[in-house]
C-alpha cells in the first residue's frame, strides 16, 4: 500500500512554474498557459499517492537523495522524496538544457 505524502514546492520550482506561465501566456495565450498550469499542478498533486511511479533521474544519479521525474506536456518535473514529503525541485521543458 502506498502512503500519501505531502507535496512541497521549492522556491526554484515555483519560479520555474511562474516563468513557464509567463512565457506561454506571452507566446501563445493566457488560456493556453492556464491549461498547462492545471496539467502540471494535477501531475504534481498526483505525486501524493503515486510518488513511486516516477523514473530515476540519471543526471542526478550521484546525489545523496534519490531524484525522480515525471513528464507532463513536454515538461520534466524533477522531485525528491524526503521523509514524508515529495519535494518538487525543478521544472523545465525537455528541449531546454537543464540547469540543475
Amino acid at each position: 500500500m502506498v502512503t500519501a505524502k505531502k507535496v512541497i514546492w521549492t522556491e526554484a520550482a515555483k519560479k520555474d512554474l511562474q516563468n513557464i506561465f509567463n512565457n506561454i501566456s506571452t507566446t501563445k495565450s493566457t488560456q493556453h498557459a492556464q491549461a498547462l498550469m492545471k496539467m502540471i499542478l494535477a501531475s504534481t498533486l498526483a505525486l501524493e499517492t503515486k510518488h513511486d511511479l516516477g523514473t530515476p533521474e540519471k543526471l542526478l544519479g550521484r546525489e545523496s537523495d534519490p531524484y525522480k521525474y515525471i513528464i507532463t506536456a513536454y515538461y520534466k518535473i524533477i522531485y525528491s522524496i524526503v521523509l514524508d514529503d515529495v519535494v518538487v525541485e525543478v521544472i523545465y521543458h525537455q528541449k531546454q538544457d537543464p540547469v540543475i
